[in-house]
């Protein structure tokens, strides 16, 4: 145990001996510098040519750089060239005072190092979901044939069984998979989700025919007001199902917002009117008008812990992360809904 001891303390003793050396060298290069620069001076006795003295200063800083390298703790000599170049510059144009600030600074980085508690950190690739180990889990049947049918290394006849399956399940958490599906090797499998989602499609836009027929032929302003309120619920649907994308989502969203607007300036009490129009703003990006609308709900009555996810979302994308946390707390980690409590759990103080 001895001989490592003596060892440490021998390479300590000869960093200290390089230290003091280094800080020699670097005082005798700076008492050069300050002499040229003295010869140089208007008032001085001695004349000397400029270019001699300039040229000795350069030598001066360059070997002064090399030497504060050497001083420097080992996170701050990385990158080499530009830690050199950067340390001769300075030693160059600022002559004398310059090897006193680093000297200083080195002294005091020796004396006073920095704790930097993300040194350790690395930046790591997110996750993978692997499908196959999915018939492992015992619980959540949704999830499981979700996962089959994604893993195209499944047998069809097994995929095709569990697209079956999942067609009675709501499209709002189908409609991302069956468009994914469109795209499926199996033709069987393309057709069965295009089938789905189209007939969903048309389902909603049947009604919403229907309904803006009766439109036209309304006389009465309470008439007038339920309709447009259910053209907007349905043309909201269609959102809310994931059953339009691209051009189609945006006109979908304006269309809805339109019949909603329609509807509030017949009544402005409907707060459920309200809080479509705030959804509708957030899935436009408009945080702004959002938080508006979704005021105006809760001024009117709408429950508020049905708000407050939306609310927060408004704030987020405002940029406004204290009201967030201030919101999301609110709701408390027993009463929010199950999906919403890791959300809670992040943000809550």
């Amino acid at each position: 145990m001895a001989k490592p001891e003596r060892s440490a303390n021998a390479s300590n003793v000869g960093r200290v001996a390089m230290s003091v050396v280094a800080v020699l060298a670097i005082a005798v290069l700076a008492l050069v510098q300050g002499n040229a620069l003295w010869q140089l001076a208007p008032g001085a006795t001695v004349e000397g040519p400029i270019l001699p003295a300039m040229l000795l200063d350069a030598v001066c800083g360059a070997l002064q750089a090399v030497l504060f390298r050497l001083l420097l703790p080992q996170r701050y000599r990385a990158p080499r060239a530009f830690t050199l170049l950067f340390l001769w510059l300075f030693c160059t144009f600022v002559p004398v005072a310059a090897g006193l600030v680093l000297l200083a600074s080195c002294i005091w980085a020796a004396w006073f190092p920095g704790k930097r508690s993300d040194d350790e950190l690395e930046e790591v690739p997110a996750p993978e979901f692997v499908t196959y180990l999915m018939s492992r889990v015992s619980h959540g049947g949704g999830a499981r044939l979700q996962a089959r049918l994604v893993n195209t290394q499944v047998n069809a006849s097994d995929r095709l069984s569990a697209l079956v399956a999942i067609q009675s399940m709501p499209t709002r958490t189908t409609g991302t998979l069956l468009r994914d599906l469109l795209a499926d090797p199996i033709e069987d499998v393309r057709l069965i989700a295009y089938g789905t989602l189209d007939q969903a499609e048309n389902d909603v836009m049947q009604k919403i025919f229907q309904t803006a027929q009766t439109l036209e032929l309304a006389q009465t302003d309470s008439e007038r007001h339920a309709i447009n309120r259910q053209l907007a619920e349905l043309y909201f649907e269609l959102v809310y199902q994931n059953l339009v994308q691209g051009a189609v989502y945006t006109h979908t969203l304006e269309q809805a917002d339109r019949y909603a607007s329609a509807a509030l300036e017949i009544n402005d009490g409907d707060a459920a009117l309200w809080l479509i129009r705030g959804r509708l703003a957030l899935a436009q990006g408009a945080a702004e008008d959002a938080a508006r609308y979704l005021a105006r709900a809760q001024a009117l009555g709408f429950p508020r812990e049905r708000l407050v996810p939306w609310l927060a979302e408004a704030a987020f994308l405002q940029r406004d992360y204290a009201r967030v946390s201030e919101l999301l707390a609110s709701l408390g980690h027993a009463s929010a809904l199950p999906l919403l409590k890791p959300v809670v759990q992040y943000w809550s103080p």
